[in-house]
């Protein structure tokens, strides 16, 4: 009998050893995913700034979306902070095409407001 509770208070100490353990991992994995989300941002905007270097292009279809790039990564660097949040919030997951796409839904919402 004695053995059988010593088991048992085992099993109840582990249990809540255990239980503990996915708590802050989950708080890790908030900063994990915020961390990625905002690295995909920086990235995104490198990519934009580095399409504004075509301005000077003799196209002029060339020279309307280096000015659009232009303005994307302004809007990106100085929004960071908030689109990172509003990411997280939303669920969107830390990978390149969904964070591209949330992101120019954003820049449109934003550029249709201002019209």
């Amino acid at each position: 009998m004695r053995t059988k509770i010593t088991i048992l208070g085992f099993v109840i100490v582990l249990t809540a050893i255990l239980c503990q353990i996915p708590a802050q991992g989950s708080n890790t994995e908030t900063v994990t995913t915020k961390a990625k989300l905002e690295a995909l941002v920086d990235e995104y905007i490198a990519c934009c700034e580095a399409k504004s270097a075509l301005r000077g292009s003799r196209s002029e279809k060339i020279r309307h979306s280096a000015v659009r790039s232009c303005m994307k990564a302004d809007f990106y660097r100085y929004s960071k902070e908030e689109l990172v949040e509003l990411m997280l919030e939303n669920n969107i997951e830390p990978k390149d095409y969904k964070v591209r796409l949330f992101l120019n839904e954003r820049f449109n919402v934003i550029l249709q407001a201002k019209e």
